[in-house]
């Protein structure tokens, strides 16, 4: 079970760091959030590395890096903006059908078994997550920016899949997650270039601390996950770590004094997130 609780950590900071981002960006770019908080996750994830190297794998870096082109690049990117323009809870709903995606990959790429309790388990996680998001007995979202957490679901579900292709090979937690938050910097400040971006970056004083926070969490939670994706079958912890909308509803109340208010579509999702993961992490 220590795969399983490394995946609730992961899950909780994913959580907490994707509240912080979305407080902060209040006043604040999407591109200009991107470079701050990946930046100061690769700082801290580097500076864990003064322990010393372990022999390296070329071809596991070179997963690893993909992994973080995908997920701290494109898939982050995408994420923080549907923040922006849909809310941190609604983009989580949407963004929580990535264990699905993984599943589906991991047993056409990686040969994982077909098992029924992740299946269902994921499908009760992604059920709960769409109730939490219930408003009026819908679920709201702007039609128009649905792709960007729909891409950011694809991206982190084909970047947890490299990523593990990459432990097989290389399995350091720290080093693989700096070396995807570090491949995904480095893309992210050459597509800044590329698109005369770099000069538009603005930070704003008042919540880079929120931003440099929310990249410190969010190393924690790469380290978590990467360990935990070592430790046991992607598509398992996957599905584990994408309950964190469960845990963002209750940080957003703590937070972000615009969250929703407490309602019978929250409770409800609250508990088959809860249940979707129990099923995974005992049966699965």
């Amino acid at each position: 079970m220590y795969g399983e609780f490394l995946a609730l950590v992961a899950s909780f900071c994913t959580a907490l760091s994707s509240v912080m981002a979305t407080k902060a960006m209040r006043d604040t770019e999407a591109d200009t959030a991107n470079l701050v908080l990946t930046g100061s996750q690769t700082l801290v994830l580097t500076l864990l590395l003064v322990r010393g190297l372990p022999e390296l794998d070329l071809m596991g870096l070179f997963w690893f890096g993909v992994a973080g082109i995908c997920a701290s690049f494109m898939g982050r990117l995408l994420t923080l903006r549907s923040y922006k323009e849909i809310g941190v809870s609604t983009s989580s709903a949407i963004v929580g059908t990535s264990p699905l995606v993984v599943a589906i990959l991991a047993i056409l790429f990686l040969g994982e078994p077909l098992v029924v309790p992740v299946i269902a388990g994921a499908l009760l996680v992604v059920c709960g997550i769409v109730l939490i998001n219930m408003k009026g007995g819908t679920f709201s979202f702007k039609l128009g920016s649905i792709y960007l957490p729909l891409g950011g679901s694809a991206l982190f579900a084909v970047s947890n899949i490299l990523r593990k292709m990459g432990t097989n090979l290389l399995p350091d937690p720290v080093l693989g997650a700096q070396f995807s938050t570090l491949a995904g910097l480095v893309a992210f400040v050459a597509y800044l270039g590329a698109t005369n971006r770099l000069g538009k970056i603005e930070i704003n004083r008042g919540n880079v601390s929120w931003l440099v926070g929310s990249g410190i969490v969010n190393a924690i939670a790469w380290i978590a996950l990467t360990l935990s994706i070592s430790l046991g079958r992607v598509s398992v912890m996957t599905a584990i770590v994408y309950s964190y909308p469960l845990f963002s509803v209750i940080l957003a109340k703590m937070f972000l004094s615009d969250s929703e208010e407490l309602t019978k579509y929250t409770v409800a999702g609250a508990v088959l997130i809860v249940l979707g993961v129990v099923l995974v992490s005992l049966l699965g």
